[in-house]
């Protein structure tokens, strides 16, 4: 689209020199307005999209506290996720007592999966053997020492990250990855941390029921002792003498006694 400017001419003629200076520009500023609405409409002139980063999951029990985790997206391939289940733990209400303890939780299991075609997936165990045998979540081991009344929540929530992205090692080769893919950080699955850090997360919640089987007791290894130290404190026993050793009864020599054998 052209504009045509011949019939001011005439119009400027009769105008003073700072007056058709300004309908000048003003006339100029007008043609660029319209040449660029031209170029932009669409399929015309195009910088180029960007899209969102795209992270779906997907849960499935395999039994026995065994949870699959899968999902798709279209991060660039070698792209750490950081797995994790989590159960929250509120503080049990007693009658008559009001408190002001804030909810807690507890990861229960946590993996890092890598994406491979555009693809990913960890298996996660939610559950521990205890001494006598019983499943037990991992608060649960806690709970009796710490001398805590706790109530879980009926849903656990599984979580795919992407690893902090404003991880300062990580981000410049993360950045350069998302631009070659044309990808941006935002959308409905960025997150800001407490410290301001940036993340992509994706959730799902699904009810799990608290473990109630029991199996063969563990058997109890060194490193389960002392912290992981085994029994190292204990000072190791003398090994036995492979030899009889007997005090003479009389004296094996006839020599005369030295001046040092005497007693001053």
């Amino acid at each position: 689209m052209l504009l045509s400017i011949s019939p001011l001419r005439d119009r400027l003629r009769s105008l003073d020199y700072r007056t058709a200076r300004h309908f000048l520009q003003a006339g100029a500023v007008l043609a660029a307005v319209l040449l660029l609405s031209r170029f932009c409409q669409p399929g015309r002139f195009s910088l180029g999209s960007r899209s969102d980063i795209d992270l779906q999951l997907s849960v499935s029990s395999e039994g026995s506290g065994v949870y699959a985790i899968a999902g798709t997206t279209n991060l660039p391939d070698n792209a750490r996720l950081a797995i994790a289940a989590v159960r929250y733990l509120e503080p049990a209400r007693q009658s008559g007592v009001s408190s002001n303890a804030k909810p807690s939780y507890s990861i229960l299991a946590y993996q890092t999966a890598t994406v491979t075609n555009g693809q990913w997936q960890a298996r996660l165990n939610l559950w521990q053997v205890a001494e006598d045998g019983r499943y037990q979540e991992s608060w649960q081991f806690e709970q009796a020492a710490l001398r805590l009344n706790l109530e879980p929540s009926q849903d656990v929530i599984f979580l795919a990250t992407l690893n902090p992205v404003g991880k300062v090692e990580q981000l410049p080769a993360l950045e350069q990855q998302l631009r070659n893919k044309k990808l941006t950080i935002s959308g409905k699955h960025l997150y800001t941390a407490a410290d301001g850090q940036h993340y992509i997360q994706v959730h799902q919640a699904q009810p799990v029921a608290l473990p109630a089987d029991r199996t063969t007791p563990p058997v109890r290894r060194p490193e389960d002792l002392n912290g992981g130290w085994g029994e190292r404190y204990l000072m190791p026993g003398e090994p036995p003498n492979p030899y009889v050793l007997e005090q003479p009864t009389e004296r094996q020599t006839d020599a005369p006694m030295r001046r040092e054998e005497f007693l001053w």
